[in-house]
């Protein structure tokens, strides 16, 4: 199969004596830490956690980081020509060797992705302990920027991942019981009434739930089917039948029919999520709610 150069040669011909041949640019919005590399390079890539900022992100040179070896909190530094990145081991460097050789992780302006090539283990080794890698398990302080190692293959499985948990959750909300399904969708915030203020089928209220199924798929897995549900369901419901009063004093909620003082609510949180926690709570007053709650749920 001909390639573009054979192309280009039948077309031009052999290239003029004085003429530069092009060369093969580095795509854009990458940055590299090593110029004039070997074609065989291989390359590790690191990716700006912020992607929508506009400026150049310089990470300095120096850092305290916990050193994997020891467990302790030393400082690190990286500097051109050196091949060791902790200070201790940096003997016999001059004052102005140090100030003139500073390496500094940079994603000049516009460039979001910055590669460092294998051969440079000093590079490597500063951007994988320095605290601005939200990748590193071990970092003992945050970063105004912040970045992390992408791993192609880690980022494809998960990827995957989230795909199939998405059409599992979904499958899910379309399988689900229709009394499971209110209560659930309930809990989730998916009203149950319709815009014009008429109570909403099942089929209308199975479409809202089955895209928050898919749209958070992790939140719908790890509630449905819970005990919360369904006391938030029974307290919405009370709430709904007037057996529980939410406005007869300000802060304060009621059994209905002049019962007494469930609990005081700040206004800050809706009614029926406060007296759901409170069933939740192992507190004497909580078990006592839920008991009563339980009871004209029956």
């Amino acid at each position: 199969m001909a390639t573009l150069k054979d192309v280009k040669f039948s077309l031009d011909g052999e290239p003029k004596e004085g003429v530069p041949t092009p060369v093969e640019h580095q795509p854009e919005g990458f940055a590299s830490m090593t110029a004039n590399e070997p074609p065989a390079t291989k390359w590790h890539i690191f990716k700006l956690k912020n992607t929508n900022r506009k400026g150049g992100v310089y990470i300095p040179n120096i850092d305290d980081v916990v050193n994997p070896k020891t467990g302790k909190v030393e400082r690190i530094r990286l500097l051109s020509g050196v091949e060791s990145i902790w200070v201790k081991d940096q003997k016999d460097l001059t004052k102005e060797y140090i100030q003139q050789n500073g390496r500094s992780l940079q994603f000049p302006r516009g460039v979001k992705i910055l590669r460092i090539a294998e051969h440079d283990s000093a590079a490597l080794e500063f951007a994988r302990l320095c605290n601005a890698n939200i990748g590193n398990p071990k970092r003992v302080s945050s970063s105004k920027f912040e970045f992390y190692e992408y791993d192609p293959a880690k980022e494809e499985k998960e990827a995957l991942e989230r795909e199939e948990l998405e059409i599992e959750m979904a499958i899910l909300a379309k399988q689900a019981a229709p009394e499971s399904m209110r209560k659930h969708a309930s809990f989730l915030g998916i009203k149950m009434i319709n815009d014009l203020g008429l109570a909403k089928g099942d089929d209308g209220i199975r479409r809202e739930y089955v895209v928050y199924a898919k749209r958070n798929p992790k939140y719908f897995k790890a509630t449905l089917g819970t005990p919360q549900v369904e006391i938030s369901w029974l307290v919405k419901n009370a709430i709904a039948n007037s057996r529980i009063e939410i406005g007869r004093e300000p802060g304060k909620i009621y059994w209905a029919n002049g019962g007494g003082m469930i609990c005081a609510c700040p206004s800050t949180i809706p009614p029926d999520k406060y007296l759901t926690d409170l069933a939740m709570t192992n507190t004497e007053e909580g078990k006592q709610f839920k008991e009563q709650l339980q009871r004209l749920g029956s």
